[in-house]
């Protein structure tokens, strides 16, 4: 706050809000003024935001948050600058903060809280660890039961089942269960096609682990020549975007690698997405592998590396895992 030279900083974004304060509900409004941090909650949450939250003080709204926000604006901001989360705070409820009569001057930044997430720190760590223990040890039960003939849809339900008697909270994101010809579709969500035993079958699929995001993807096939020589070609952009990865370079760097692998297989067209994500309380989060958004990767941040060659009407290929960057290169976190 002192680096935007703001007075008071207002947080609506509920990932931001788990990680400032622990606050795991579906609503809130944080509002940070003179060294405070007021948790502003419905009677659904005070007795939950009471027992879990940190850093702040719970305060129960009524007959709303945004008549409880008014009275602290009233009391504390009057013509002070306050920062507003610009692409988190609905723009209804700047022209009402605008229209309440404070002469509060608005601030709008982007990212303050997202850039201290993109860096995690041990107990983070530990967590994301655990979330990828528990989908692995997931996915391994799924496919020891797993036979042709049933639907994406089917596969799919049957996933994410494994996944909730192991322990998680939930899928990160929907599933994706993409046989054949749907399995050139980036993000083929499972469908009611029936599974074959001569077609290939990519899985993309994520748990929340204590409010953390795991994000995997495997490609199941029965050793077909045409499959192999594509997964080979992906194996191998993968592991040339790996060898890139340590603290001090830049994201395009480990995007470039692994492109230029594809390209140079003659696959550049067929490889239309960026190379990673960052991945925590957000399945897409800080920083962007991606020849777009340059970042330098420092140590502590997590992204997925999943290349891919997708080949309209035919078949395609993604090999997905997650690292996480130390001092002197990475550890995987997926296995």
């Amino acid at each position: 706050m002192k680096e935007v030279e703001v007075d008071g900083l207002l947080v609506g974004h509920l990932p931001n809000l788990r990680y400032l304060f622990g606050f795991s509900g579906s609503q809130a409004l944080a509002l940070i003024i003179d060294r405070e941090a007021l948790l502003l909650v419905d009677s659904r949450y005070i007795d939950q935001a009471q027992k879990e939250v940190t850093n702040c003080q719970p305060v129960l709204s009524t007959p709303s948050l945004v008549h409880q926000l008014r009275e602290l604006f009233t009391k504390h901001c009057r013509r002070r600058r306050v920062a507003v989360e610009a692409e988190r705070i609905p723009y209804e409820l700047v022209l009402r903060m605008e229209s309440w009569g404070t002469d509060t001057n608005l601030v709008p930044t982007y990212g303050l809280i997202e850039e201290l997430r993109s860096i995690k720190d041990d107990s983070e760590i530990d967590i994301l660890r655990e979330g990828f223990q528990l989908a692995r040890s997931s996915l391994q039960t799924f496919l020891a039961e797993f036979r042709p003939g049933i639907s994406e849809n089917e596969a799919a339900a049957k996933l994410e089942y494994e996944c909730r008697k192991a322990g998680s909270s939930g899928s990160a994101f929907d599933t994706i269960i993409a046989s054949g010809s749907r399995s050139a579709l980036p993000h083929g969500i499972a469908s009611q096609k029936r599974i074959q035993a001569d077609e290939p079958v990519v899985i993309d699929f994520g748990i929340r682990h204590q409010g953390y995001c795991t994000d995997m993807t495997r490609v199941l096939h029965r050793d077909l020549p045409e499959v192999i020589k594509i997964y080979s070609i992906v194996e191998e952009a993968q592991k040339a975007a790996l060898d890139q990865i340590r603290p001090g370079v830049s994201s395009t760097e480990i995007d470039g690698a692994a492109r230029e692998v594809i390209t140079r297989h003659g696959y550049g067209p067929c490889f239309g997405h960026s190379t990673g994500h960052g991945l925590g309380l957000e399945v897409h989060e800080k920083p962007a592998i991606s020849s777009r958004l340059p970042c330098t990767i420092e140590a502590g941040m997590v992204f997925t590396v999943e290349p891919g060659i997708y080949l309209p009407g035919q078949f395609g290929v993604r090999i997905e895992d997650v690292v996480v960057v130390t001092p002197n290169g990475y550890t995987l976190l997926s296995q």
